[in-house]
Order: structure tokens, then C-alpha cells, then sequence
């Protein structure tokens, strides 16, 4: 085997290539053997890096989870007016782009929810701690919306951007069941109706509210 020399390069292949492991076939199913035949490392390289498999678990969700949540679900936000508008359109086209056979893999991030929350409490908190950044990610971004008359006044940010979230996890949790976009897309258009039920209603020295999506 090529024993690669860089820390940083060795670790990157180790997380990229765990990762796929892990969202196609689950965190405890997947050996150090299954990840280290599909590289070109030792298993003394891997053992450097992450001692045991669940220090390379919980380095899977600080370092990939984290970062994939924030660059796929808050980021984008950023670019939109109306950060209502862009929740629905970043959804929407993540949901198109998907094929029936990757949107049946779930959304990794549920997936060890739903698999390790109760069997690590170290994996618990951690998952938690994306699921909390993630609404706290929507949040600032929806108190942008209410501050520029997009949302309702009397509108709960929190509520809204918890609501937010936990569709966003169980769409993807049942198109993994379902493996049919329509499913997806039926929650897709429930939550376009929420949104638009709790943004505000054009108001005098207000900005009237970008239509979300047709």
C-alpha cells in the first residue's frame, strides 16, 4: 500500500471516504476494514488519525455534518431579499437534483440521528449541536425577513425556523422510505403554504413581500 505522507491530505481521505460508507450503508454496519479497502492507507494510518471508529463518527459530524448544514442549508440564505423565499428555492432544487435512488439514502445527518442518537450520548449531543446550529442558522436569517416585513411581526422566529428544520429532516426521511420524490414534494408544498401563512401582508413604509415560488 502508498503510505501517504501529508496529515491533513490522509485525514481528508479518511473522512470523504468514511462518509460515503457510512450515508450508504450506516455508521455501525461499516468496519475500519470496509473504509481502509477503498482507500489507499494502513491501518496503522487510520488508527493515527481516529483511534477508535466512533472518534472517526464524531469527527464526521464535526468537521463534515457541520460544515455540509451550514454550506447547503444557511449560506445560500445569505444571496436572498427575502430569506423566505430562498428556504423554499434552496429546497426545492436540492429536491429536483435528486435522484429517486439518492433521495432513498436519506439525509445523512437524520440518518445517525435516527441510528446513534440513542445508542451514544457523545454522538447525541453532537448530532444535536448541528440540528441547534442549523435552526439557530435559519433563525438569524428569518429575523432579517421580519426586520424587512417579509414575516408577520407577531411571528415566532424560533417556532418558524424549528418548523423549518424538522421538515426539511422529515422529508428526507420519508423519501428514504417512500424512495418517491412525490412524497418530498408534497412536504415541499406544505411548507410553502406555512411560509406564506405566516408572512406579513403588505403594510404602509414596508416592503411588500417577494411572492416565495409559484
Amino acid at each position: 500500500m502508498v503510505i501517504m505522507r501529508d496529515p491533513v491530505k490522509t485525514r481528508k481521505q479518511i473522512l470523504d471516504t468514511a462518509f460515503m460508507e457510512v450515508y450508504q450503508n450506516g455508521f455501525q454496519a461499516v468496519s475500519v476494514n470496509d473504509i481502509l479497502e477503498k482507500t489507499t492507507l494502513t491501518k496503522g494510518a487510520f488508527f493515527h488519525h481516529f483511534p477508535t471508529k466512533n472518534d472517526l463518527g464524531y469527527a464526521l459530524v464535526d468537521e463534515v455534518l457541520t460544515r455540509m448544514t451550514i454550506e447547503k442549508w444557511i449560506d445560500p440564505l445569505a444571496a436572498y431579499k427575502n430569506p423566505v423565499q430562498g428556504i423554499l428555492k434552496n429546497l426545492k432544487e436540492k429536491i429536483d437534483a435528486s435522484s429517486d435512488e439518492r433521495l432513498g439514502l436519506g439525509c445523512p445527518l437524520n440518518n445517525l440521528v435516527q441510528e446513534m442518537s440513542n445508542v451514544d450520548p457523545t454522538f447525541s449531543k453532537k448530532l444535536n449541536d448541528v440540528l441547534e446550529l442549523w435552526i439557530a442558522g435559519v433563525e438569524k436569517h428569518l429575523k432579517r425577513a421580519q426586520a424587512d416585513g417579509y414575516l408577520r411581526a407577531d411571528a415566532d422566529i424560533h417556532q418558524i425556523a424549528t418548523f423549518v428544520v424538522a421538515t426539511h429532516e422529515g422529508g428526507f426521511g420519508m423519501s428514504k422510505s417512500f424512495k418517491d420524490r412525490r412524497v418530498f414534494l408534497a412536504i415541499y408544498h406544505s411548507l410553502r403554504s406555512y411560509l406564506l401563512a405566516v408572512s406579513a401582508p403588505k403594510q404602509t413604509g414596508l416592503p411588500t413581500p417577494t411572492p416565495v415560488l409559484q
